[in-house]
């Protein structure tokens, strides 16, 4: 369809439908729904909180963790999970509340469910929204604690520098884990 017969049948003129295709001009949202009606196409209009550019939303970043445990090993899991925090941290609150409002599924391996919980949390307190109902599920903590460092001797520096939310949920870091990567 040339732009000639589309502002025909849209009610328009070519020249003003040219300065919407150019940038030059914008039509209002109505204006734009007949046009786009008179080509075939419907105008569907998302309003989603403003996240940060790639974030996906915890359930998505639980599926993540599960294939990189499978193919890629903790490591590149845990680096998930940093990626994440990251992810909420640069977005807006609302965004905040829409990336971890869904329940994750659980990713196999308990240790990385109680994680992403403990995660959600701590980012929840830090924005001072309220953290979703299944980050306290029975499934989201793992026993025996898990010291992710791994390393002998840094058990009591995580112990006493893990964020309270990660350690209710048996997950305990050392200081810095979380800053900004």
């Amino acid at each position: 369809m040339t732009q000639e017969e589309l502002a025909r049948v849209g009610g328009t003129s070519q020249s003003t439908l040219a300065s919407y295709e150019s940038g030059q001009r914008e039509p209002r949202i109505s204006t734009l729904r007949r046009i786009l009606g008179a080509a075939g196409f419907d105008l569907q209009l998302v309003v989603r909180p403003q996240v940060r550019r790639g974030a996906r939303p915890a359930a998505e970043v639980a599926r993540a963790i599960a294939e990189l445990l499978a193919t890629e090993g903790e490591r590149a899991a845990w680096r998930e999970v940093l990626d994440f925090v990251d992810d909420v941290r640069g977005s807006s609150n609302p965004g905040k509340a829409w990336l971890v409002a869904d329940p994750p599924p659980l990713c196999g391996d308990a240790r990385f469910d109680a994680a992403l919980a403990g995660v959600v949390e701590l980012l929840c307190n830090e924005a001072g929204i309220v953290a979703p109902s299944w980050t306290t599920e029975p499934a989201r903590y793992v026993e025996p604690w898990w010291f992710v460092a791994g390393l002998p001797g840094y058990e009591a520096m995580a112990l006493r520098d893990s964020p309270v939310e990660l350690k209710r949920h048996g997950v305990f870091v050392n200081a810095g884990a979380f800053d900004s990567v």
